[in-house]
């Protein structure tokens, strides 16, 4: 397999993210992984969709230089595992709420501590959008607030869908690392390229 160019600036590593057989790996396998996800875990949640772009968006984040046999096959195996993991995390909430469940009594207003985290991962994930790149920012407020397709974002912007869900699923994760407490580097982020007249 031929060795990636080096990006004009050399000052960042490369990632798979920016490697040709990234961009046919996805073009290839998004639809069949989202329809394995669909047939072994159901519609949701975890979103199979969401999934598909978080493992994506993992195998983009590894560095260009190294290989895998089977980029399709890594990318089903991250898929495996995040959804088992959304799905423990579920049952796990699920079996904290039942215990509880007789101790409960319905709340007239919302508990003050309940909104305040709210409050709090709001703001959070405000902070985190206005510090995306100008791309990243435009696609996931257009996918997540207005509610626009991949297909319509791409039209809209003269892209292609593929880069709009690679820049939205890297823009979710950034979000979900944000909910996580993990720190945030926007340079393992797809660069914008400006074509030239």
């Amino acid at each position: 397999m031929a060795n990636p160019q080096r990006p004009a600036d050399g000052d960042e590593p490369l990632t798979w993210s920016e490697r040709a057989v990234f961009r046919e790996t996805y073009a290839e396998d998004w639809q069949d992984l989202c329809v394995f996800l669909r047939a072994r875990f159901g519609r949701g949640p975890p979103d199979p969709e969401d999934v598909a772009q978080q493992a994506f968006v993992k195998l983009g984040e590894r560095p260009a230089d190294q290989e895998h046999e089977n980029p399709r096959g890594f990318v089903f195996r991250v898929a495996i595992n995040l959804a088992r993991n959304a799905l423990r995390r579920q049952l796990r909430a699920y079996h904290l709420v039942s215990a509880s469940a007789p101790a409960l009594e319905p709340d007239a207003e919302p508990d003050a501590e309940r909104a305040l985290i709210a409050k709090q991962e709001l703001d959070l994930l405000k902070g985190v959008v206005r510090a995306m790149p100008p791309r990243h920012r435009r696609f996931l407020t257009a996918n997540r607030v207005a509610g626009l397709s991949f297909a319509e974002i791409a039209r809209q912007n003269a892209v292609s869908e593929a880069l709009v869900r690679k820049t939205v699923a890297e823009a979710v994760a950034a979000c979900q690392r944000a909910l996580d407490g993990d720190p945030i580097d926007f340079r393992g982020l797809s660069r914008e390229r400006h074509r030239r007249p």
